[in-house]
């Protein structure tokens, strides 16, 4: 069995990265806006600052609170637009159900969007446009499976999870790569049936522990994109240790796709240079 290495795989692109930005005549600033106190994003933006500063970029982070008006983050969003010292704008999600998150995330200047989520750049990206900038966790994705040079093309792909913000673009980014894809969802029936027919498999669900052995078969390459907080440290959507054994490649939860989607954000905020 393969263990997939996100970290590995982080630190060798790094290395890529560090370069490129050494050739820009001015380094980007990245702004951060988080509405609310949300604990696991906290983890997420430190992780966001830190991985930034190895790289001598600029985080910003700007903290509002959960009952701040959509307008007024809609406001400090127009003035970053018109920064040119910013490079990227990402609003950590989730947020405040009572604001409209497509309202907020489509305020952003589509060549800053670096997440990828307002409609100019998920049209670009579904459209086909090089220069669209793919969301961090599919990137990250494609990033494990070039690094360890798993070719999809003509394979069968199966993606367990159908959101907007994650399983939808890595649907897309491997029928990019000519994979054939089945996209799985709460609603497909027999869907053990049809995960043991992939050659690979991408967990993105967001269900604790959903798939297990009798989800896989010998051979296939599993993904696992899936991170939850419980009491024995971060754990996956997979079953780790039930499938480790069986499939011929794995990624791990903590170490699998998490450090590449920080990694892909920044890769994505030196590619909007260039929009």
């Amino acid at each position: 069995m393969i263990l997939l290495s996100g970290i590995q795989t982080r630190d060798f692109l790094k290395e890529r990265l560090v370069e490129e930005i050494g050739l820009l005549p001015v380094k980007p600033k990245l702004v951060i806006l988080q509405i609310g106190d949300n604990e696991e994003s906290n983890v997420y933006i430190k992780q966001k600052k830190n991985f930034g500063e190895k790289l001598g970029i600029v985080v910003e982070h700007k903290k509002l609170s959960s009952d701040v008006k959509e307008q007024e983050v809609i406001d400090i969003i127009d003035r970053d637009n018109k920064d040119n010292e910013v490079g990227g704008i990402i609003v950590q999600l989730p947020i405040p159900k009572n604001l409209n998150i497509s309202n907020i995330l489509n305020s952003i200047e589509y060549k800053k969007d670096v997440d990828g989520l307002g409609f100019v750049q998920r049209g670009m990206f579904y459209g086909g446009n090089i220069n669209a900038l793919v969301p961090a966790t599919a990137r990250g994705v494609m990033s494990l499976l070039d690094y360890y040079k798993i070719n999809i093309e003509s394979k069968h792909v199966v993606v367990i999870g159908r959101s907007s913000l994650v399983g939808g673009p890595i649907s897309q980014s491997c029928l990019k790569r000519n994979a054939t894809v089945t996209v799985c969802h709460s609603k497909t029936e027999n869907i053990k049936d049809i995960t043991k027919t992939a050659d690979v498999l991408i967990v993105a669900c967001g269900v604790l522990g959903m798939v297990d052995s009798t989800y896989v078969r010998g051979g296939q390459v599993v993904i696992d994109v899936g991170i939850h907080k419980t009491d024995r440290g971060l754990r996956g959507d997979v079953v780790f240790d039930d499938v480790k054994d069986i499939v011929s490649a794995i990624s791990p939860v903590p170490g699998g796709v998490g450090p590449l989607t920080v990694l892909s954000l920044f890769q994505n905020l030196i590619d909007a240079q260039k929009i």
